[in-house]
């Protein structure tokens, strides 16, 4: 015998009422699970968290919603569920000891993977690890498609995660959905202050994973097309090294008081953040995600041998700009420069033409032992304006400057003066917005880029060549006024 139309209706209604307030459906399709390391103070990390992730979750299912344990204030989490019930990522914050002890498993079980990077942002999917801000988003769509098309993804095998996953019991689950929510929490931490310190967070106790939240309705296929016209994605690499540059090295096992590394920041982080700006493609439920800016001394520690070099070489630029403008008839250079002008401005174009390559294209840079040249080449003060390359500045520069030098070659008399001043003219600005850069390095961007400071040194170099044969030029221009 068929039950009656109305009397299904009833019982669902039943079930819906007593279903408890805000658990959401469980999942109809398959899912695609993954784990995201990241640290509160990685400007790169939060590239990926408020960027790149809510472009994936919206493709993949819709916008994400955030759960973490309730019970916990905002300076002990350690754990992040986001999940639109077609993707979940869970997100490990490395600053945290649970966070770290995960992220050091994660070390041991991808070891013949990572060779060596210790880096965050990290992204394990299955048995595939991405690091850094160029590999993840060029890589996750594509792994996420390809993921629920095999049926889903389960969370990597990794020992640690499902007591992770079990540290957010579904019962006890708290939704980020507003900013008043977001603001509460950092409230409740900061008058949590003075208070006895707790201790550091034991193992929670083993307990299934609770099935994860889901939207209503699964996930429509998704071609290798429409992955491709993800706004920010680029074409998979397969195989590809780890985004060096674009992740933050992450040190020793953090203590009670203390970040990843020796030199790193405070473990607890200042609160949670506020609301994104409007327009930004996180939402408001991704602002619980804690962030905090490195102060100046804690970016130069992040590479103390590169950003001791760009100290020294800023300060000798700075240097030779106070001599040049006291002393500009010092004899420093031959009073006509020849050939070698051509050969020095040569090597800097060399030099800005690889920058520019790099800068324009968004890929990697070759870097040497010492700084970091990727992460300054992310940076926004890669660009000018947001738009031109700094690179191609210093190209036209140069070459500008082996025109200006082969007119005091081909003419004589008032034309040649003019350009050997046009040549002092564009090597003293040239060491000046050299001197800018350099300045940003060590102190704002927390990382040298020794193609950089070989830019600046040899346009310092240059300067030298020219600073006497200009300055007798600019007094023979002056007596014939």
């Amino acid at each position: 015998m068929k039950p009656r139309p109305r009397i299904v209706a009833s019982l669902l209604v039943l079930i819906a009422a007593l279903t408890p307030a805000g658990v959401p459906a469980l999942a109809q399709g398959p899912v695609v699970r993954a784990i995201l390391f990241f640290s509160p103070t990685c400007p790169h990390c939060h590239e990926v968290i408020r960027r790149d992730l809510p472009i994936v979750f919206s493709h993949f299912g819709g916008e994400p919603r955030v759960y973490f344990n309730q019970d916990l204030r905002a300076d002990q989490l350690a754990f992040y569920n986001v999940t639109n019930g077609t993707v979940e990522i869970l997100l490990a914050d490395v600053s945290r000891v649970e966070g770290y002890d995960l992220f050091a498993a994660c070390d041991e079980r991808y070891r013949d993977i990572l060779k060596g990077s210790r880096g965050v942002p990290r992204l394990v999917i299955g048995d595939t690890v991405l690091i850094g801000s160029l590999d993840i988003p060029s890589n996750l769509p594509h792994l996420v498609a390809e993921g629920l098309a095999a049926g889903g993804i389960d969370w990597p095998d990794v020992v640690g995660m499902q007591q992770a996953i079990a540290s957010i019991p579904g019962p006890q689950l708290a939704v980020a959905d507003t900013v008043a929510e977001v603001e509460g929490e950092r409230v409740a931490a900061e008058g949590a202050e003075g208070a006895a310190e707790t201790p550091a967070a034991s193992e929670p106790e083993a307990a299934p994973a609770t099935e994860s939240p889901a939207a209503t309705e699964p996930a429509e296929p998704v071609t290798t097309a429409e992955v491709e016209r993800l706004p920010g994605h680029g074409p998979e690499r397969e195989g590809a090294p780890p985004a060096a540059g674009t992740e933050t090295p992450v040190g020793a096992r953090p203590g009670p008081e203390t970040g990843p590394g020796d030199a790193g920041p405070p473990a607890n982080p200042e609160g949670v953040t506020e609301a994104d700006e409007p327009g930004d493609a996180s939402g408001t439920s991704l602002a619980v995600i804690p962030e905090r800016r490195l102060t100046v001394i804690e970016l130069y520690n992040q590479d103390r041998v590169g950003n001791s070099m760009s100290v020294v070489v800023l300060v000798a630029m700075v240097i030779s700009l106070m001599i040049v403008a006291s002393r500009p008839h010092l004899p420093v250079w031959r009073r006509e420069p020849g050939v070698e002008v051509l050969l020095i401005s040569i090597l800097g174009i060399g030099v800005a033409s690889y920058l520019t390559y790099v800068e324009s294209r968004g890929v990697l840079a070759v870097c040497g032992p010492v700084g970091d040249c990727n992460t300054v080449q992310q940076s926004e003060y890669a660009k000018l304006f947001g738009l031109i390359p700094v690179g191609a500045l210093g190209l036209a520069g140069y070459v500008a400057i082996i025109a200006a030098w082969w007119m005091t070659k081909r003419y004589s008399g008032a034309a040649a003066d003019w350009a050997r001043l046009s040549l002092l003219g564009m090597t003293v600005f040239g060491t000046l917005f050299s001197v800018y850069l350099t300045f940003l390095e060590p102190f704002v961007i927390g990382a040298t880029c020794a193609w950089c400071l070989t830019s600046a040194v040899i346009m310092t170099v240059l300067m030298w060549v020219f600073v006497r044969p200009g300055a007798e030029a600019w007094a023979r221009i002056r007596s014939t006024r």
